[in-house]
């Protein structure tokens, strides 16, 4: 039979197991919209690296195809 002590006790818990499950999924979300907000960045830094590089292979291909070479044999 339950008294009243462990009615008490199990509703105090319950309660706890609530607080610490919300705290949970606000931190989660924080740490999502953190980890989010990172990867839009480091996305961006990549597409600008990446069109950077495509341009100056774009130009060294260009001047290379430009480019004579002499060459002469001394005896």
């Amino acid at each position: 039979m339950l008294n009243l002590k462990t009615v008490f006790v199990l509703a105090l818990l319950s309660t706890a197991t609530t607080v610490s499950a919300d705290e949970v999924v606000i931190d989660t979300a924080d740490l999502h919209a953190t980890i989010s907000a990172q990867l839009a960045e480091g996305m961006e830094m990549m597409q600008n690296n990446l069109t950077e590089d495509m341009n100056t292979i774009l130009i060294a291909e260009e001047t290379t195809d430009k480019t004579t070479v002499v060459v002469t044999r001394a005896e």
